[in-house]
């Protein structure tokens, strides 16, 4: 079964129970899926990750928005969609174990710049990181 399955079996499982903030969050993820779908037909589950994380992304730019204009309910809805959408993707690496990775890296080489520094670490990290979270400790570290 595929993810883009799941999501819309939980969507009527939302349905039955009546949970129209829960079944409202799983169409906008399924609706952003389907989006892409219209180039890219039947994407895997990692395309679908993709494009969930992108809209983590998007929730969570939100969330600062809603912060910083005061509009704090919006800001609660942002964050039970990026709530709901994060749980549907694979675990990502806290900031003190990327922090330890960036460590490793940066003793390990040399490096001029850091756009150098940023890729090398990314590469190790891969997809496990949040890039937000690596950025800022790479630029923490890297003096």
């Amino acid at each position: 079964m595929t993810l883009l399955n799941t999501l819309q079996d939980e969507m009527k499982v939302a349905m039955k129970a009546h949970d129209q903030a829960r079944l409202d969050a799983l169409r906008l993820m399924v609706s952003a899926i389907r989006y892409v779908e219209v180039d890219t037909p039947n994407l895997t589950d990692e395309q679908i990750v993709g494009v969930l994380t992108k809209e983590a992304k998007k929730r969570r730019e939100a969330i600062e928005a809603y912060k910083a204009a005061g509009r704090l309910s919006a800001a609660e809805q942002e964050q039970y969609e990026l709530t709901l959408i994060e749980s549907y993707l694979p675990k990502k690496m806290s900031e003190d174990e990327v922090r330890i990775k960036v460590k490793e890296v940066l003793d390990s080489n040399k490096f001029d710049n850091f756009g150098l520094a940023m890729n090398a670490v990314m590469k190790t990290v891969g997809k496990d990181a949040e890039g937000g979270t690596v950025a800022k400790i790479v630029k923490e570290l890297f003096k």
